[in-house]
């Protein structure tokens, strides 16, 4: 116990013997200041664009069956095809594509050929380097069934499809909503038709409100077989959607909503 106090007493004293000089230096103000350090010369101003590669991936070789022209595969990262439209980032009704060109009607499903379909015209030509491969590898049943769709057309079709859901109990009421809630909702109180606010729900399932659509980037495509009379699921069971799985990221595209 004795041992314990005389050494707190020893602290006590070495601790005023280590305040002691800083009270003198401060009482006679003393003032120790940093050597000053030269400032960095600011950076010249440059202008916003961000600087990027020309392609993330520069070494990577892809085997082609057909001469491929790679260099349309190459955007450069430009901002023009760094482009996002989602229910959280919707372009104008003014936004239109710069280049839209027709697609050759020889890879347009027959109901279209009247009307004719565009696409942004370099990712036309990503599209007509994919197909020629696709034919090569003895996949030719694929057709383009939507390319470009501007603000109004996408307008036009999302008022229709609520149009249509709202005068019926269709499939896809039943698909969406599911049996006991239409069996509870409307059956059971003698109804036959959706809604306004069921009909919504549903054709927001399917269908993207103007302005939020990718096809009205141009740069977004949609494919059919001859077997199939509607765009639905069964595309997935398809070779074409097989070979493409496997293969559209060589020419520049992805695949959206994969389920």
């Amino acid at each position: 116990m004795n041992m314990i106090k005389r050494n707190k007493n020893t602290f006590k004293k070495l601790l005023c013997l280590m305040l002691l000089p800083t009270l003198f230096l401060c009482q006679g103000c003393i003032r120790l200041e940093p050597e000053p350090q030269p400032q960095p010369t600011p950076p010249e101003e440059q202008n916003n664009v961000p600087q990027v590669p020309e392609h993330y991936y520069p070494d990577a070789v892809y085997a082609y069956t057909t001469d491929v022209d790679e260099d349309v595969l190459l955007t450069g990262l430009s901002p023009i095809y760094l482009l996002l439209a989602n229910k959280d980032i919707v372009l104008g009704a003014d936004y239109i594509p710069d280049n839209l060109t027709s697609v050759d009607n020889t890879y347009v499903a027959y109901w279209h050929h009247a009307t004719g379909l565009e696409l942004e015209n370099r990712a036309l030509q990503a599209l007509y380097q994919m197909l020629q491969e696709m034919r090569a590898q003895g996949v030719e049943d694929v057709m383009v069934t939507s390319a470009y769709r501007s603000y109004y057309r996408q307008q036009e079709l999302f008022n229709l499809y609520v149009a249509e859901e709202f005068s019926t109990i269709s499939s896809n009421a039943y698909k969406y909503l599911g049996q006991d809630y239409i069996q509870k909702n409307y059956l059971d109180r003698g109804k036959t038709s959706l809604s306004y606010a069921d009909a919504l729900k549903v054709v927001h399932s399917y269908s993207a409100e103007p302005g939020t659509s990718e096809h009205q980037t141009g740069l977004c495509i949609d494919f059919i077989t001859s077997t199939m009379q509607e765009l639905d699921n069964t595309f997935e069971d398809t070779e074409a959607f097989a070979w493409l799985t496997e293969n559209a990221y060589k020419f520049g595209f992805v695949l959206r909503y994969p389920k």
